[in-house]
């Protein structure tokens, strides 16, 4: 492999793990208002937002995982899973 393809694939691993990090603080940011809600609906409302951000977290961190032959933290899916 080149220098040049080398650095391509670096920077694709990049683009690709920034884009994961945005959905993970997205899911974060939302779980902060979930906490600061007061009407039942309102809450409602940000839990299904938060549990689309999960389902597409996952997918990236499989995706990832395929892809660049990754392994990434999966202790939050992990423990979602035995419930």
């Amino acid at each position: 492999m080149s220098k040049q393809e080398i650095n391509s694939s670096t920077d694709l691993i990049e683009v690709d793990i920034k884009k994961y990090n945005q959905v993970k603080i997205s899911l974060l940011k939302t779980s902060k208002c979930i906490e600061c809600c007061v009407q039942p609906n309102e809450k409602e409302l940000y839990q299904n937002i938060a549990i689309e951000y999960s389902k597409e977290l996952k997918l990236l961190k499989n995706s990832l995982e395929d892809t660049y032959d990754l392994k990434l933290c999966s202790c939050c899916f992990e423990n979602n899973q035995e419930k």
